[in-house]
């Protein structure tokens, strides 16, 4: 039966017209991008708390003459993570030191925590571009280059970040300002276009830079807007998803849980439009096999019959290993 359904017309033709998307989907999946979203998640995890700190910081220094915007920043933050009243007492209360506390005390406490913050979340971009060596083929830079690059990145991202949330948080101020509701509407697109032109910038400049390689325009701006667009419609709908499905997930717990879900889906966005700039764009194939499957390939093929030998020897400390 099976057979007499793979050799149908239909199936051939299907089968002919799907033939670049099973290929993507082949090198997206070979390539262990699920995994590499998971080890991006964790890096975003354990860099958000010191940018947050310069951030948020920075933002109650800098409006703290603007208290209407400063809250309907903390609303949208709120918003976005919170199933309970447990859960949204608890994230308020993060948000509020964050903004009260480190703009009073901004002389040290933001210095230390700017200091901080380069250090701390440059490991993502380390991270970032250790998935690109994967994505594209290429090899890894040695450590200076790779951590200048690194901390280039976050100072980057650290002032894309602030007019991300000033732009989508213009439409919900101007909306309550603006009379007539053409105006509000018009607002409202204005304030998500900005959004997105943002998003777009910033993930441009990750695909632009980050891959150890000569890139250019031409072959970034398709993942960027891809992942841009994925990014924006993600961000107003995991609110509703978090609310529909996620509604059992109360407490510190639960707003774990959540954030935790919301970073791992925003790191496969952005290993996404990568993929879809690799393949589409410069032409990379899928691996024939699994990443794992392959690495082990190079070791037979290079005629090494011991795991304790390395690859390549050049440049490494002598190792005593069986011949």
């Amino acid at each position: 039966m099976i057979n007499k359904i793979k050799s149908s017309a239909i199936f051939e033709r299907v089968q002919q017209e799907t033939t670049t998307a099973r290929l993507f989907l082949k090198k997206f999946l070979r390539d262990w991008s699920l995994n590499l979203a998971a080890m991006l998640a964790y890096n975003l995890l354990i860099s958000l708390l010191p940018m947050a700190i310069a951030l948020f910081g920075i933002l109650g220094v800098v409006l703290r003459n603007y208290p209407q915007v400063q809250q309907e920043i903390k609303d949208r933050i709120i918003d976005a993570f919170s199933t309970d009243n447990t859960t949204s007492s608890g994230v308020k209360q993060i948000v509020d030191i964050a903004f009260d506390q480190l703009s009073k005390e901004a002389g040290g406490i933001l210095l230390m925590g700017v200091i901080i913050a380069f250090f701390g979340s440059s490991r993502l971009f380390v991270a970032i571009d250790k998935c690109m060596c994967i994505v594209y083929r290429v090899p890894q830079r040695p450590f200076l280059p790779e951590n200048i690059l690194a901390f280039g990145a976050v100072f980057v991202f650290i002032i894309i970040i602030p007019i991300m949330l000033a732009f989508s948080s213009a439409p919900y101020i101007l909306i309550s300002i603006i009379p007539g509701g053409s105006g509000r509407f018009g607002a409202f697109v204005a304030g998500i276009t900005f959004s997105l032109l943002s998003a777009f910038i910033l993930l441009e400049l990750i695909y632009l830079y980050i891959p150890n390689r000569n890139m250019s325009f031409k072959v970034t701006w398709c993942g960027a807007l891809v992942a841009a667009c994925t990014l924006e419609i993600y961000i107003i709908l995991f609110p509703l998803y978090v609310r529909l499905f996620m509604g059992n997930y109360t407490g510190q717990i639960g707003f774990a849980v959540i954030f935790i879900l919301f970073l791992y889906y925003f790191a496969l966005i952005i290993i996404l439009g990568a993929q879809i700039n690799a393949f589409f764009f410069d032409n990379y194939q899928p691996l024939v096999h699994g990443l794992g499957t392959c690495l082990s390939e190079v070791y037979e093929g290079y005629g090494i019959d011991n795991p304790n030998r390395p690859l390549c020897e050049d440049d490494m400390e002598i190792r005593s290993y069986n011949s």
